[in-house]
């Protein structure tokens, strides 16, 4: 079984942005965090754009191991509790990425999603994004970057990026070849992006 990242995406609550630390420490005994079966790794943090919109990223050893937890008695336990976090309903979204700790330790991270236009293929969009991560290789300030097809969506990629911070990103694409590159992908490709702030969660 492949190892899983699954990013929770939401907006939060005024009693979590006054104080998610608190909010988080709660969670986390609830669920007794260090004791979940296949769960490795989180980070925590706030969107850039939005700061009331946060993500949630956990590393599991497999989407198994995910589903399994969401069947037991304690992660019923923090339903509740988690109720006092979400101002919305979040979005989880699954994909199998590849060596993030860096991306998700980077002074910011960023998340971009291309999903792919009416009629457009992945044949066509895959080879895009691996060009795209090729030329991003060495650029200044830049932490390295993991895309994955979205478990269960097939005609969507989802990217992960570090960077030093958003200017060096808009930095590196707003001109020359990779902005060739995205520009091919935009043709076939819706693209979402924002960016965050992530903090690894300590279990």
């Amino acid at each position: 079984m492949a190892p899983v990242t699954q990013i929770m995406y939401f907006k939060t609550s005024s009693s979590y942005l006054q104080d998610p630390s608190r909010l988080i420490s709660e969670l986390a005994t609830k669920s007794a965090v260090d004791k979940i079966e296949g769960f490795s790794k989180a980070y925590l943090g706030f969107e850039t754009e939005d700061p009331t919109n946060a993500f949630w990223v956990f590393e599991w050893t497999s989407k198994a191991a995910h589903d399994t937890y969401h069947q037991t008695d304690t992660f019923k336990a923090t339903q509740a509790a988690s109720r006092q976090v979400f101002a919305s309903r979040p979005t989880h979204t699954f994909a199998g990425f590849s060596n993030t700790s860096r991306i998700f330790s980077a002074p910011v991270t960023e998340f971009v999603t291309f999903t792919l236009k009416q009629g457009a293929s992945m044949d066509a969009l895959q080879p895009l994004v691996q060009q795209l991560q090729a030329k991003l290789q060495g650029t200044p300030k830049f932490y390295g970057s993991s895309c994955a097809p979205v478990i269960d969506k097939p005609n969507v990629i989802h990217g992960v990026l570090g960077w030093e911070s958003v200017q060096a990103h808009w930095d590196a694409v707003s001109s020359g070849p990779s902005k060739q590159i995205i520009d091919e992908v935009k043709k076939i490709a819706d693209l979402w992006l924002v960016h965050a702030i992530l903090t690894p969660y300590k279990v």
